[in-house]
């Protein structure tokens, strides 16, 4: 509600509670018990209460809680967990505070304003004793809604299951990519990157072992006992199987990845494996008693991105795309689509208890909505604190749930902490002008930021799910240019000034400044160039690793096959500066130029890897810096290396069991 009056400072009273405005003190009015309240928390009780029984929309809220200044959805949400806790409401049955999907929230209870009169002689304004307009037809909107409630349930084949949230695991650190048996009391988890833990489905451990590399996505079988995880070693995943004691029962060979999706049981002798290479996800069959890997026939959609597999519906499995458009459909090998949503899918699990579809909503990770085959979906859950990540489901209709949270910290060259974030991601480019330009996505849009003069400013107004993954100033410091999934984007200091479609037919690897007037895209085999009107000027083929403009010495640096190349014409052989070994190249990104020497992130048995290549003398190939869960990093006029880390890492493993409502 956009035109919600200003909040009046009285003292108020509903159900047990009396809440002072103006001294910020929640009583319990019958005991006289008081609770200090934090000042934005008094803050919103107060503009929910002078609103209540109207919808107050979350911009209003963030608006009138954040005057001038960028937050995260996720402020929000916290501030209303801490205002439910006070008053011990709860957002599945609301007696105070109810969420109006879409809409906002809005305070549901009666409310009595209390004059500011001595307490002995206390004056009661009750809205119940004015007529207002509303109860002349209040009893015809109630038989209206009852009547559409009930051809609602007839139609409805299903009952909408209310959901409990329980921990499992509650250890400091991380605990994440769960597995819950279908049948047996069975668990898994990876416990802070490079422990495997197996429990029953109380937490209690069963089998712990901790490798010397990064380990992920543990599943297990649907009938037998046995359990599938990969190993990330070097530039190859291993797949192991095991049993619930830690037994060996099959360990296939390495296969050259970058990373993979969590394997899916086809049967209990073959699984279906999505691996990552060369940038792209391709599925497999493999086969246990053979180890025959099979690339799977799976027809992929114009536009579309293959993004894992999943066991449903009669133990057949099905295929997840997201399209250019943003939206998501499941299907099977032959094509047929079997369910489909309005927004981008990556997170699924299947219930078998009641058929359905979990899966991330339109928000990507703070809400889990279950969707049936006819299309008809509910909300699960919404968390305030933290992301969901991982999801498994077992015959009960128990889901079992990784949340994480976690701060990004940019760190100076001397690991000291200059900016923070609880962004997923965070992309920071800066200048000789001491201004940083970047990329925050938060609530699953992306948004570009100029942080500059102590002030930040929002170039990007998105409200869509295109991701950014380059930005990069124009060689004058004038502009900004930018990725949205297969768009290019132009900022001035102030907004975005264009955007348009590169026309390339697959994901776009490098994109950047050609000269003052020209950017260029290229997308693996294509590099294209375009004016700043977004026509295209020229198309040249070209099949690399990376294509990237070097401004300063007006040349291209290739990368095939592991060889750095130099060339004035991309039609030309060029000259070869420096052999990069695979350690080097593998899951390669994050390229930069700084003095003339080449920077780039890699990845190693999952490790973060930071390079430096002096372009005056190529041999000179150094490690500037290593470690886990290094998200982006950027290089500063002095070549002083600031890194954007995930730190302050928590998750827990929850189990959200449903309550049927009858």
């Amino acid at each position: 509600m956009e035109n919600a009056h200003t909040p009046r400072q009285g003292t108020f009273r509903f159900a047990e509670f009396e809440f002072n405005a103006s001294k910020d003190e929640l009583c319990l009015w019958q005991t006289g018990q008081i609770e200090k309240l934090e000042p934005q928390v008094s803050q919103l009780l107060a503009m929910l209460i002078n609103n209540a029984q109207q919808v107050i929309s979350k911009e209003h809220i963030q608006t009138a809680l954040w005057p001038n200044t960028i937050v995260e959805q996720n402020s929000l949400y916290q501030l209303l967990t801490k205002l439910r806790k006070l008053l011990s409401d709860s957002s599945r049955n609301p007696r105070f505070i109810k969420t109006v999907p879409k809409k906002g929230y809005c305070f549901i209870a009666d409310v009595e304003l209390v004059s500011n009169a001595p307490a002995q002689v206390k004056t009661i304004e009750r809205s119940s004793r004015k007529f207002h307009p509303l109860l002349a037809v209040l009893p015809i909107l109630v038989v209206c809604f009852s009547v559409w409630a009930f051809f609602n349930s007839q139609e409805s084949e299903f009952e909408v299951p209310h959901y409990e949230l329980h921990d499992v695991s509650y250890d400091l650190g991380l605990e994440f990519d769960v597995s819950v048996h279908r049948e047996h009391d069975l668990m898994a988890y990876i416990k802070d990157i490079k422990t495997l833990t197996i429990t029953d489905k109380q937490g209690q451990q069963l089998f712990n072992r901790t490798f010397a590399h990064r380990v992920g996505f543990p599943a297990w079988q649907h009938k037998g006992k046995l359990l599938a995880y990969w190993q990330f070693i070097e530039d190859k995943c291993e797949l192991s199987i095991i049993s619930p004691q830690g037994a060996t029962s099959h360990r296939a060979n390495g296969i050259v990845c970058e990373s993979a999706k969590p394997p899916v049981w086809k049967s209990n002798d073959e699984l279906i494996l999505s691996i990552l290479q060369q940038g792209v996800l391709v599925p497999y069959l493999y086969r246990i008693g053979t180890e025959e890997l099979i690339a799977m026939p799976l027809e992929r959609p114009a536009q579309a991105e293959y993004k894992g597999a999943i066991s449903a519906w009669d133990n057949r499995v099905y295929f997840l795309f997201n399209y250019i458009d943003h939206t998501s459909k499941l299907v099977s090998l032959d094509g047929k689509e079997a369910l489909s949503w309005p927004f981008p899918v990556w997170l699924v699990a299947y219930n078998p208890n009641n058929g359905a579809i979990v899966s991330n909503d339109e928000s990507q990770r703070h809400n889990l909505i279950a969707t049936h085959r006819d299309g008809q979906s509910y909300s699960i859950y919404n968390t305030a604190q933290g992301l969901f990540t991982s999801a498994s489901i077992d015959k009960n209709g128990d889901i079992y749930t990784a949340i994480e949270s976690w701060q990004v910290n940019i760190r100076d060259k001397d690991n000291l902490p200059i900016f923070s974030t609880s962004s997923i991601d965070y992309l920071p480019v800066s200048n000789s002008l001491g201004e940083t330009a970047f990329m925050s996505r938060r609530s699953g849009v992306c948004e570009v930021y100029l942080h500059a003069d102590n002030k930040v400013t929002r170039l990007s107004n998105h409200k869509g799910y295109e991701y950014v993954k380059f930005l990069e100033w124009r060689p004058d410091l004038s502009m900004l240019l930018s990725n949205r999934d297969m768009d290019l984007a132009l900022y001035d200091r102030k907004s975005l000034i264009l955007q348009f479609t590169t026309e390339l037919n697959s994901t776009i690897k490098n994109a950047g400044w050609y000269d003052m007037q020209t950017v260029y895209a290229f997308d693996g085999t294509k590099i294209q160039l375009y004016d700043l009107q977004g026509r295209m000027l020229k198309s040249i083929d070209l099949n690399a690793q990376f294509a990237y403009f070097d401004n300063s010495n007006n040349r291209w640096l290739v990368l095939q096959d592991n060889q750095l190349i130099s060339k004035t014409d991309l039609t030309e052989r060029g000259e070869n500066l420096a052999k990069l070994s695979r350690e080097q190249t593998n899951l390669l990104h994050n390229i930069r130029i700084k003095n003339n020497a080449l920077y780039w992130q890699s990845s190693w048995s999952k490790q973060d890897k930071i390079w430096r290549l002096d372009l005056t003398n190529p041999s000179d190939i150094t490690l500037v810096k290593q470690g886990n869960l290094i998200w982006h990093f950027d290089i500063d006029p002095y070549e002083q290396l600031t890194i954007a880390r995930m730190e302050a890492i928590e998750g827990d493993i929850k189990r959200l069991s449903p309550e049927q409502i009858n």
